[in-house]
């Protein structure tokens, strides 16, 4: 019997060997974490809307600016629903399926097959761990870097910071989908995302990197193991623990400023300045308060996009370029504020303002090409 097991195993992991069987097994788990902790935040959004009705009601009664903090359109308990039922959700399925590839030792064997086609963007086998980590938080991916190469670990925090979607901001590009009647851009979106960090990678990744031959990591045995639920357990109350102390508090200070900021007409000001830029990705000039939102903190794009009602658009977004345009310039022009400071305390303030200002520098770029080429596509059919 215990031979007959091993001999299962060890056909598994023959078939678990093919390249396209990892990058499957890498990718198709993630999009399904995602769009089921969306579906369950879309069945639990409406019963907590209604439970709340009345709360909201009554604030919005109170004296301003306290009813424009509390439920404005950048209201702190108008926004938080978002923050409960689609941010947290995500955060959970996403570090439990990450918590059982590595207790399993899945990852291992992924990173293994996947490494010989990651050297010629500058990244290796266990770069490629990280960068998935960073779709959980980039915080966390971008300090497990420490064990790198110092030349090695600037290209890896480059490509978690451009590339690694975290799970604040997969929710909100996905509701904006949804709130556009557009969810079926959600795929387009992170093909779009892959394809632009590969490239970017390639020519920003530094030349050594790239010009490694592109072998396996040394051989080495790698052995499928029995789920540690202790260790999953452990991992997804730590990243829970993270998302209560550090996301819960940025949030809220990203809607207590955006109502003050919109109360003084600051906002409105910012919009008319910085919006004329808008006209460069074909948006409209309200979009450039989203995008800044979404610069300084993830799910600040649904706040910034979206309606408290989380249902409807507050910007004028007409055709699909257009709506892929805004949520990728929002998620890649800079990494948030939480991450930009975690890179300059780990690598220095110098490395953190160059890595900003290039990304932002190839977002710009990109998004240029997504929404002109987006046009010109929908004009041809």
């Amino acid at each position: 019997m215990r031979s007959l097991w091993f001999g299962r195993v060890d056909w598994l992991q023959r078939f678990l060997s093919f390249p396209l069987v990892s990058l499957v097994l890498l990718f198709v788990p993630s999009v399904i974490a995602v769009t089921q902790a969306n579906a369950l935040a879309d069945r639990l959004f409406y019963p907590l809307e209604s439970a709340i009705a009345r709360t909201l009601e009554w604030l919005a009664k109170l004296p301003m600016p306290l009813a424009e903090i509390l439920v404005g359109d950048y209201g702190i308990v108008a926004m938080l629903p978002f923050l409960l039922l689609y941010a947290l959700p995500t955060i959970v399925f996403f570090s439990l399926l990450i918590a059982f590839y590595k207790s399993t030792g899945l990852m291992d064997l992924i990173v293994q097959r996947l490494h010989p086609y990651l050297n010629p963007f500058g990244l290796g086998a266990h770069d490629l761990t990280r960068v998935i980590m960073g779709f959980g938080c980039n915080v966390p991916a971008v300090v497990s870097t420490g064990s790198c190469h110092a030349c090695n670990r600037s290209a890896c925090v480059s490509a978690i910071s451009f590339g690694s979607a975290c799970s604040y901001q997969l929710p909100a590009t996905l509701a904006v989908f949804a709130a556009a009647g557009m969810s079926w851009l959600g795929g387009i979106y992170l093909v779009t995302l892959g394809v632009t960090t590969l490239v970017y990678m390639r020519f920003t990744a530094p030349k050594p990197l790239r010009e490694v031959n592109t072998r396996l990591l040394p051989a080495k045995s790698i052995r499928l193991r029995s789920v540690d639920f202790k260790f999953i357990c452990k991992n997804i109350l730590d990243t829970v623990r993270s998302f209560l102390s550090v996301a819960v508090p940025m949030f809220f200070c990203i809607c207590f400023i955006a109502s003050i900021l919109k109360l003084s007409g600051i906002l409105n000001f910012l919009a008319q300045t910085i919006g004329r830029g808008m006209a460069l990705f074909n948006l409209p000039a309200d979009a450039a308060i989203a995008i800044a939102m979404g610069s300084i903190r993830k799910d600040g794009l649904a706040i910034g996009v979206l309606h408290s009602d989380w249902g409807s658009l507050k910007v004028a977004l007409e055709s699909p370029s257009q709506v892929l345009t805004i949520v990728y310039l929002a998620g890649v022009l800079l990494p948030c504020l939480v991450t930009l400071l975690t890179i300059g305390r780990e690598m220095g303030g110098r490395f953190a303002g160059r890595l900003a200002l290039r990304q932002a520098a190839w977002a710009i770029g990109f998004s240029v090409a997504i929404a002109w080429g987006g046009l010109l596509v929908e004009t041809i059919l």
